[in-house]
């Protein structure tokens, strides 16, 4: 007989778990059988050396957003995620951060296998962030999971690359049969952010021995505006200026819609044999504003001559937008993915898992409401920005024996084989969006002197398009090989040793290990730890992106390029630039595990994470012209247009060490249950070398070990009757920095504390409705004081941990049949 039922086998997960959220030591006792760090079949999470926390699907969906990232902002203690309004694609792909670290250093699994990234290269001027390129969580629905399990450990040794801050595990739904329907309407307390969201699910047999589950939603969310008018425009307003806008620069949430599907399936091909497949397709759209271009200011607005005949016709900007602009931002974003593998035994006790995925994240983008203004009168408002498209195939082999060596049970012993092909592409915008047009430089025949020359900007304002120079197609392969032993080597003491080699195409081969255990004093208490070596291999993404954009020097009528280029340019490598080598961690962890009695359970483990070789931008190099004359004499294409670049390096090294703390107690209460949770998680980030990339940005600096909050908890209380359901949280989030280039540019956010709740009413087996919010109370953070900021309309600080929106209610109906 296969090991595992049809259910079970396809999607290396089982029923959802228990609802607390504070740890699965904490969830009953922890016996749910976990997948994520491990190779055994038998371990449960409260025998865990390493700590998991496990969040059930009714915990997932007791919640008032439709965005995954949010819903483990309030789970996860040690995750955080911001809303971003200006950013780029930031604002539509969120990076979150586990214990501080981007999203690239977090691996995230969909039943135990890699999810592919994001297209998304993170170039927002945030320096956790920056550079990164991590997995969209926004496209995996709520519904559609059954349990998420998070390794709060390094597992590099297990999974390869990234996991070096910890494992999302996303296990699906394997009903087989039933339906549920939710319905949610939402907005926040200032009217405006409406929010939809329909989601629904299905389990059906697939014949006797197989099932397949259908998970989809679809979300539609309205703007926010949170900020006060520019005093530069209301100044122009009260000038009689028309066309104004009001505001002239909003803050606030973009204006998204999604629809998403996942499909999960397995059946029992034999005894000894399951075919498992699961797959996902998601599209989603969005628009955000960019910054303010003020028509007196602004440089694009500048009267340029037609003709070359002294008082001749001339032609300004103001003729189309005579109050000025702000341009719209959209992004479409189209993910997809296929698994698909055979498991079960192979000979005697040897078990196989034999699988083979595909995903792809395409990302495309357009900016409206602007112009080219080198193009002039000529230039269309509206443009294709460009596109970015992230594809990756795996194939995997995964092997387990039971090794009989005398003890109370057999040791797993496991081995397996990966490879992995992954490519990213840039497809150029249209011509227009990043076109050097006649009007970046010309003579003016106006002026006294006949050489003077005038010139607007190029490219589609606010997003220069894609271009020739940063368009291409960038691969690597990579194959590994790994092997585990685990289990029990007494009744009190049971732990695992792993190795993993790895072998890059484009930066060669490394070597990880790990090493755990767990030492069992009585039933009551355990002690926990982990020592292990971790890596995270630079993306193509991150070798190649660059953000360049062409002109023409107003004053000389000398072309000139500037921005990011990839560290292989010819014109990096002359100040420097080193092709980009892993990232490498050496973490160790240790813990306590409290089980006093059966129903409750506390959990304190410190965690230690030394990363070398971390990947930051290099600050602006400026070229001279004898510099110029040597990428000339080289032969170098364009190395004499070049005027500033900044290119990604290894540049510093870092530690990050914490603690977390997890209480839970579950009682009886009025003929249901209850849960009484607390967690607490305090993390600091160092960073302990600057190479000389980055050593003299002061921001930057600061800001890796303080733009998070170094504080994270907070308490929840769930009840469940009857009929009668409630649930409520408060968060505490720590106060935290946003640093500008000197200490006048500093300004500090006060800790915060955003209290949720939900009330619920089963009217009958299939029916209930629920009413709740998300901060109740109407928190904002703390009002922007700083000069530099106000005069953008900025009034509150508008990167706080727990956002700037304010309250938001909803009410929502579950149907199950």
């Amino acid at each position: 007989m296969a090991q595992t039922t049809a259910g079970t086998t396809a999607a290396d997960a089982q029923a959802p778990g228990p609802t607390a959220s504070q740890g699965a030591e904490a969830t009953g006792g922890g016996q749910d059988i976990i997948v994520t760090g491990t190779r055994r079949n038998d371990l449960t999470a409260a025998n865990s050396p390493t700590p998991i926390d496990i969040i059930s699907s009714q915990q997932l969906l007791s919640q008032g957003s439709s965005d995954v990232n949010d819903i483990l902002r309030q789970e996860v203690p040690a995750l955080n995620v911001q809303r971003f309004t200006s950013n780029d694609g930031s604002v539509f792909t969120r990076p979150y951060s586990l214990r501080g670290l981007p999203p690239d250093q977090t691996l995230v699994l969909i039943n135990g296998k890699r999810f592919h990234r994001g297209a998304t290269v993170q170039l927002s001027n945030i320096p956790y962030i920056r550079g990164s390129q991590g997995p969209d969580l926004a496209t995996i629905p709520s519904i559609a999971i059954g349990q998420l399990e998070v390794l709060r450990d390094g597992a590099s040794a297990n999974y390869g690359s990234d996991a070096i801050a910890g494992v999302l595990n996303f296990r699906l739904r394997t009903d087989r049969d039933g339906a549920t329907v939710i319905a949610r309407y939402g907005q926040y307390y200032k009217g405006d952010g409406e929010d939809y969201l329909l989601q629904g699910n299905v389990g059906l047999p697939f014949t006797a021995d197989g099932f397949v589950n259908i998970s989809g939603e679809y979300s539609n969310s309205g703007i926010t505006s949170r900020q006060n008018q520019r005093p530069d425009a209301q100044a122009l307003i009260d000038q009689g200026v028309p066309g104004v806008p009001v505001p002239a620069q909003r803050t606030g949430n973009p204006k998204t819609e999604a629809a998403r599907l996942f499909v999960n399936s397995g059946i029992d091909l034999s005894d000894t044999m399951s075919f498992y497949a699961f797959g996902n397709y998601s599209w989603s759209q969005g628009t955000t504003a960019f910054f303010y271009r003020n028509p007196v200011t602004n440089p694009l607005f500048a009267s340029v001559p037609l003709t070359q005949t002294p008082g001749g016709p001339r032609f300004t900007f103001r003729s189309l937008f005579p109050g000025g602009f702000s341009p719209d931002f959209h992004a479409t974003i189209r993910d997809a993915s296929l698994v698909g593998g055979l498991r079960g035994n192979l000979v005697g006790d040897l078990t196989y898992d034999l699988s083979s995925s595909y995903g792809r994240n395409d990302v495309t983008y357009r900016i409206t409401n602007t112009v080219n203004p080198s193009l002039g009168p000529l230039s269309p408002t509206k443009f294709r920005a460009g596109e970015l498209e992230q594809r990756e195939l795996n194939f995997n082999l995964d092997l387990t024996y039971p090794l009989e060596v005398g003890l109370p049970k057999p040791l797993n012993l496991a081995g397996g084989l990966e490879y992995r092909r992954e490519t990213w592409e840039v497809t150029p915008g249209q011509l227009e969006s990043y076109q050097v047009g006649p009007f970046a430089s010309v003579l003016d025949p106006d002026t006294p002197s006949p050489t003077d020359r005038i010139g607007l900007p190029a490219g589609s304002s606010g997003f220069p398009g894609l271009g020739p120079l940063q368009a291409g197609t960038f691969s690597r392969h990579n194959w590994a090989a790994y092997t585990a032993l685990e289990g029990d080597l007494t009744t009190w003491l049971s732990g695992g040793i792993a190795g993993r080699y790895e072998n890059f195409s484009d930066f060669g081969s490394t070597f990880t290990w790990k090493v755990n255990g767990r030492v069992e004093f009585s039933d009551a208490i355990a002690v926990r730890g982990s020592v292990n070596t971790g890596f995270r291999a630079p993306t193509p993404g991150q070798s190649n992106v660059s953000s360049t954009f062409a002109n023409i020097d107003a004053i000389t009528g000398q072309p000139f390029i500037t921005g990011i280029v990839s560290p292989s340019n010819p014109v990096a490598v002359l100040f420097g630039a080193k092709p980009l080598r892993p990232e490498k961690s050496f973490n160790i962890a240790a813990g306590i595990v409290l089980t006093p009695t059966r129903r409750l359970t506390f959990t304190l483990d410190y965690f230690n994470i030394k990363i070398d070789n971390r990947i930051g931008l290099s600050g602006g190099f400026t070229l001279t012209q004898a510099q110029k004359n040597q990428l000339i004499a080289a032969g170098i294409p364009g190395g004499g247009d070049f005027q500033t670049i900044q290119f990604f390096g290894n540049a510093f090294d870092s530690r990050t060490q914490g603690v977390d703390a997890v209480l839970s107690y579950h009682f009886p209460m009025f003929g249901g249950d209850a849960t009484f949770g607390a967690n607490v998680n305090y993390t600091k980030n160092k960073v302990v070398r600057a190479g000389p990339l980055i050593a003299g940005d002061r921001e930057r600096l600061l800001e890796l070990e303080n733009f998070v909050p170094d504080w994270k908890g907070n308490l929840s209380f769930n009840y469940q009757g009857d009929h009668i359901g409630f649930t409520t949280t408060a968060s505490y989030y720590g106060k935290w920095t946003d640093y500008g280039p000197n200490l006048a540019n500093d300004q500090t956010g006060g800790a915060e504390v955003l209290v949720d709740a939900e009330l619920s009413y089963r009217f009958n087996p299939t029916f209930t409705l629920a009413v709740g919010g998300s901060n109740i109370f109407n928190n904002y953070p703390d009002r922007e004081m700083r000069p530099s900021q106000l005069i953008n309309g900025f009034k509150y600080l508008r990167f706080s941990p727990i956002g700037f929106n304010g309250g938001f209610w909803y009410v929502r109906g579950t149907a199950k049949f």
